[in-house]
């Protein structure tokens, strides 16, 4: 399955801030195109703003958000959820799995609110268990996994649903560079197959395999690079 299409339009973000509002993000205008982006920054520059817009939770102050033909901020919050669920990915860097679920549970849970039968479920969550090297680990509960196991589960857990559209905010923050690259490599496969993913970082070594990079700093876009 390929990406959609993603791309915003002049979009803009403010914050009120005492007497005063705050510019998180400014007049963006993009295409991002399948592959890794990276996008890279340093802390307050608007990167977590962009892409809590890019992914619904947040609504523009003014612009769009396209995915394919669809303006995601004109399906109303409840739209919107159901858009996430149908379309997109997320890994983020604290691995947010369920801590009462296994780790293939936590694989399935997508599944499960998407209205999957039971074993076609099972079979894609142990399918994606065995990706990630943890089929040992399957009914593991997230305190008994490694950090770096249980970001490998979180982006199994992003990739059950095969979105065409994958979102990561700092997935190897956390990580020593070992896991850490264990973890990019993972991240790599649906770009390379066609998919649209987009990535929160700010360490170079990261953003430096990605396919592009965009340089975010005081909520405007500095600097695009192409790999």
């Amino acid at each position: 399955m390929s990406g959609l299409a993603l791309r915003t339009e002049d979009l803009s973000r403010v914050y009120p801030s005492g007497d005063g509002q705050v510019t998180a993000l400014s007049s963006f205008s993009h295409t991002f195109r399948p592959g890794m982006t990276a996008v890279v920054g340093p802390s307050g520059s608007g990167k977590s703003t962009l892409l809590n817009l890019l992914a619904g939770f947040d609504t523009p102050s003014s612009g769009r958000v396209w995915v394919g033909d669809t303006d995601l901020h004109r399906l109303g919050e409840a739209g919107r959820a159901d858009f996430r669920l149908r379309h997109y990915g997320f890994v983020f860097q604290s691995h947010n799995l369920v801590a009462i679920l296994s780790a293939q549970e936590n694989i399935e849970f997508p599944l499960m609110l998407a209205g999957v039968p039971p074993r076609e479920r099972r079979d894609r969550a142990r399918a994606l268990l065995a990706s990630v090297g943890l089929e040992r680990r399957s009914r593991h509960m997230p305190a008994q996994l490694s950090g770096g196991e249980a970001q490998r589960v979180a982006i199994a857990r992003a990739l059950v649903s095969e979105p065409e559209v994958l979102l990561a905010d700092e997935p190897t923050g956390n990580l020593d560079s070992r896991s850490g690259g264990a973890v990019l490599d993972l991240l790599m496969a649906p770009a390379r197959a066609g998919r649209t993913v987009i990535l929160i970082t700010h360490d170079p070594e990261v953003a430096a395999r990605a396919d592009f990079t965009l340089r975010v700093r005081d909520g405007e876009v500095r600097e695009e690079v192409y790999a």
